[in-house]
């Protein structure tokens, strides 16, 4: 069969080539088009429940909020796992499915049984699922500060929250904004003990004229004339003067009125968080992509919003990126890129100089480019993105891609300068076919061989399975690929390209030569004349391996060189949030001296309606920098660490990404 693929390639060159070069150009097209991420998607078919209940402690959430929601969700179909946190006023559940679940028959089987569970809830208690993300879906952090001081920082929340969030939450592929700091701006009404005892009011009676200030009713229709009406009691306002005007009850002709027991004014929700950007309290906006989405085209439609947002903002308002997952992807590519051509730049260099001949050179590197874009058309046709784990499958094929040419190539040269130098020299194809007809076999199980050696990955399940498939099936790809090129091209362009000359000596290069004159008196004469030596040796480096190995530091990913480092701190349980968000802000201003240091942000304890729950005592910094000549990553990162020492900043502790 193989044969037959080879005379048959011979036959039809033309049309060998041009499939070829269709198959160049379309993997070509196809790698600029496909998404682009860090890492696969390892998000497992997760539905995430969040139920806020205002005024309960924990222990409370746990027993009237979560042991309920988790007994209706016990038995739904698919579900491997429930994991719940509970949280001052917050209830949050996790319930996790099989991999390959769909997730939203998932979201409807939990909708299904949340349904039955609302009456047992505590009043006003609703639980909603909040939307599908991705676990590296997070493609933005945004600061909207205000330095001028012209707006409070619950203004610019609600600046945050309806004018910004709306907009970006109407790209397609958005699929959560959250706002954190400011403060939910409400109008409130605050009793006043001592007034309401001396004019003997009670809390239920203001309470009650309370809820019927801010209420609309509806009366019914008029429909005694042509024209319908409709009766209606608008009594919702957002008038301070109007509400407190309210009466709440009447002694004799005297009416005692809200104002007359409680101050009407505007303040912000409970905060169980709080956030600033470059030392400004402020809002820090989260921004979340859904599953399947391009990470690159998403935030450059991002930006398109923001700088359209820009234009119309308050005077003194300004927008400060944070953090951007793309400026890792693109370094991250880029490197992977600058890998990948550093590898075919020292293959081409040690092809020629073992080969000494540049078109045994050029034909034997036509297999990376083929190999790669026919591994980039399978990532295409099976919905796989390009990301750090394919990449990298790709940069260790790509010294094993030409191997199969190299030995076909070889033999096929040596062929055709044995046929030139015959005195009945035979027809040239019929030696191109005959000498890879003889290494057909050698290269089928060679690429066997190391395709068996990745097999194994295809079967990990779970996150590994996840993470390290795609660089099995880009390894698998890209030899089962070189394998058909080394057939069907190779022997086709060596048809075009190689003509020995006839009746001349042919012999290898001087570094070939030199390097098999070295091997035969050194290495090769010695394992020949002390075989039990040699062997005694690598006995002992095998041994010297196994014991050094489990002395080796262990990690599951190694640590990503991003120009955005992540700190996590702590200050002593029970620290409040106003002593947390001052000693953030005195860590943001001497983060900010640092040289090389461009953004600091924070955000402390949780935010509202969010699911990342943290208590109030945390903090977590976002501190983007960019190293130069002068000033390196190494020093930069020190620099940072020295300011997050506990000496610096007493009672907290400081854990800082690498």
């Amino acid at each position: 069969m193989l044969n037959k693929l080879i005379r048959f390639s011979l036959a039809n060159r033309g049309m060998v080539l041009a499939i070829a070069m269709a198959l160049l150009a379309t993997g070509y097209y196809r790698s600029t088009q496909l998404p682009i991420e860090v890492l696969p998607d390892l998000t497992k078919p997760t539905v995430t429940i969040l139920t806020e209940s205002p005024g309960l402690a924990p222990e409370e959430v746990e027993t009237l909020v979560t042991v309920p929601l988790e007994n209706s969700l016990m038995g739904v179909t698919g579900v491997t796992r429930l994991r719940a946190t509970n949280d001052v006023g917050l209830s949050l559940i996790f319930v996790e499915f099989d991999w390959g679940t769909d997730i939203y028959q998932a979201r409807q089987f939990v909708q299904e049984r949340l349904l039955g569970v609302t009456d047992d809830l505590p009043k006003d208690v609703v639980p909603y699922m909040t939307p599908v993300a991705s676990l590296m879906g997070n493609i933005m952090l945004l600061g909207v500060t205000d330095p001028s001081g012209n707006m409070e920082p619950r203004d610019l929340r609600t600046l945050a929250d309806w004018t910004i969030s709306r907009r970006i939450q109407g790209i397609r592929g958005i699929a959560e904004v959250l706002a954190m700091g400011g403060g939910i701006k409400q109008l409130q009404i605050q009793p006043d003990p001592e007034r309401m005892l001396s004019h003997g009011v009670s809390f239920e009676e203001l309470r009650k004229a309370s809820a019927e200030v801010v209420s609309n009713t509806t009366g019914g229709f008029l429909t005694e004339s042509a024209q319908e009406i409709m009766v209606r009691n608008l009594a919702m306002t957002t008038d301070l003067d109007a509400i407190g005007n309210t009466e709440v009850r009447r002694v004799h002709d005297r009416s005692i009125r809200i104002k007359d027991v409680a101050n009407v004014v505007w303040d912000t929700e409970a905060m169980r968080g709080d956030a600033s950007a470059n030392a400004e309290r402020g809002v820090v906006l989260s921004i979340t992509k859904s599953p399947g989405f391009d990470t690159l085209g998403l935030t450059d439609e991002v930006d398109k919003a923001l700088a359209d947002i820009e234009k119309k903002l308050p005077e003194g308002v300004i927008l400060t990126p944070l953090y951007k997952q793309s400026e890792f992807i693109d370094l991250s590519f880029h490197n992977l890129i600058e890998a990948l051509w550093l590898g075919g730049i020292m293959v081409c260099i040690i092809l020629f100089l073992f080969l000494m001949n540049f078109r045994v050179t050029f034909i034997t590197l036509t297999s990376i480019p083929l190999s790669l874009g026919i591994a980039v058309l399978v990532f295409d046709l099976f919905g796989l993105s390009v990301n750090s784990m394919t990449l990298g499958g790709l940069a260790v094929a790509i010294g094993m891609v030409v191997d199969d040419a190299i030995v076909d190539v070889e033999n096929v040269f040596r062929r055709l300068k044995e046929n030139a130098s015959s005195d009945t020299p035979e027809p040239r194809l019929e030696v191109i076919a005959k000498a890879s007809s003889e290494v057909r076999s050698s290269i089928l199980y060679a690429t066997i061989l190391i395709i068996l050696v990745f097999v194994p990955l295809l079967a990990l399940s779970g996150v590994e399975g996840r993470l390290f498939t795609p660089i099995a099936i880009a390894t698998i790809v890209s030899m089962a690929a070189s394998f058909l090129v080394s057939l069907t091209v190779i022997p086709v362009l060596s048809s075009f390209l190689l003509h020995p000359k006839e009746h001349a000596e042919h012999k290898d290069g001087q570094l070939v030569r030199g390097i098999k004159w070295l091997l035969k008196n050194t290495w090769l004469r010695l394992a020949l004349s002390q075989p039990l030596a040699v062997l005694a040796v690598a006995l002992m480096c095998l041994v010297g391996a196994g014991l050094l190995y489990p002395k080796m530091g262990n990690n599951f990913l190694p640590s990503f060189r991003e120009p955005t480092v992540v700190i996590a701190t702590t200050t002593a349980p029970g620290t409040s949030l106003k002593q947390t968000t001052e000693l953030a802000d005195t860590a943001s201003k001497m983060l900010l001296k640092i040289d090389g240091v461009k953004t600091v942000g924070y955000r402390a304890g949780r935010a509202e309606r969010g699911d990342h729950v943290v208590p109030v005592s945390t903090v977590e910094f976002e501190v983007d920098y960019h190293p130069s000549a002068d000033r390196p990553r190494s020093e930069i990162l020190a620099d940072i660490r020295e300011t997050m020492n506990p000496q610096n900043l007493p009672g907290t502790f400081s854990a800082m990404s690498s």
